[in-house]
C-alpha cells in the first residue's frame, strides 16, 4: 500500500516537473502557465508541510480538493501560508 502511495508521488511531481519545463518554452500563453505553475507549486508545498508536520507530530494538516489547489493558484505561496494559518484556528 505505501509503495503505491510513494510511486503515485513520484508520478506527480514527473508530471509537475514537465507542466513546469512546458510552461518555460511558451511566452505566449504567460498568464495561464502561470497559473497552472502556481498551482502545482502550492499542491507540492502542501504535500510538503504536511508531511513535514507529520514528521514533528505537529497536529496540522491542510486537505488537498479543489478550493485549497484553486487558493493556491490564485495567490501562491501566500495562499499557502493562509491555508496553514486557517488550520490554526
Amino acid at each position: 500500500m505505501e509503495n503505491f502511495y510513494l510511486q503515485g508521488i513520484i508520478a506527480i511531481v514527473i508530471v509537475c516537473l514537465v507542466v513546469l519545463c512546458l510552461g518555460n518554452l511558451r511566452k505566449k500563453s504567460a498568464s495561464f502557465l502561470g497559473f497552472i505553475q502556481r498551482g502545482i507549486i502550492g499542491f507540492l508545498a502542501i504535500l510538503g508541510m504536511n508531511k513535514l508536520f507529520s514528521v514533528l507530530a505537529i497536529p496540522l494538516f491542510v486537505g488537498v480538493n479543489f478550493w485549497t489547489l484553486l487558493t493556491c493558484a490564485i495567490l501562491g505561496i501566500p495562499g499557502v501560508c493562509m491555508l496553514f494559518c486557517i488550520c490554526l484556528f
